[in-house]
């Protein structure tokens, strides 16, 4: 009786210890993936000016699947966003930002967009009507990003929107992994 009961134990150790490991990768593997800007704590202004929509659109005679859009309605918009939750460490590395104007905003004044990482300007780009750009920006020691468009015509109070279709925070790897 002994015998068995310690090989039922060992046995039920055994799965119990497979599951916990398997369970543990896991946790690390998502703790390794990439994370929308979006799924942080974010403000727009003016109110209403960022769309959450996912559109099919034309770039640059290329085809993107656009996350969400900034439209400057009264000559610019803004989204800010906390990506470092209080009292917290910084956890991402890199934020890869992927945006630009349709095709069919050919009529369009350009758009300045201006990226603030902890309340400095950071860059600077105008996009113009089927122009896309992508940055790539390291935020290992950043609590706030802040994406502004921005008309650039003078006295102009819209313009075309500005579609994002990447916009991922990456997170830091630790010493001596590899991505």
């Amino acid at each position: 009786m002994p015998k068995t009961q310690f090989i039922s134990r060992a046995i039920a150790l055994g799965i119990l210890s497979f599951v916990m490991t398997t369970l543990a990768a896991q946790i690390v593997q998502a703790a390794k993936r990439p994370v929308p800007l979006l799924h942080n704590t974010c403000v727009t202004i003016p109110s209403g000016s960022l769309y959450r929509r996912t559109d099919t659109i034309s770039i640059g005679r290329e085809i993107y699947k656009s996350l969400f859009y900034l439209y400057p309605v009264n000559g610019s918009a803004s989204v800010t966003c906390k990506i470092v939750p209080d009292n917290s460490l910084p956890m991402f590395q890199t934020l890869r930002l992927g945006f630009g104007m349709s095709d069919s905003d050919s009529s369009s004044p350009s758009i300045a967009v201006n990226v603030y990482l902890n309340g400095q300007r950071t860059v600077s780009k105008i996009v113009s009507p089927g122009q896309a750009t992508s940055l790539s920006l390291n935020v290992s020691n950043v609590t706030d990003v802040s994406i502004e468009s921005v008309c650039s015509s003078q006295g102009q109070q819209s313009c075309g929107q500005l579609y994002f279709f990447n916009a991922l925070l990456e997170p830091k790897t630790p010493l001596g992994q590899k991505k």
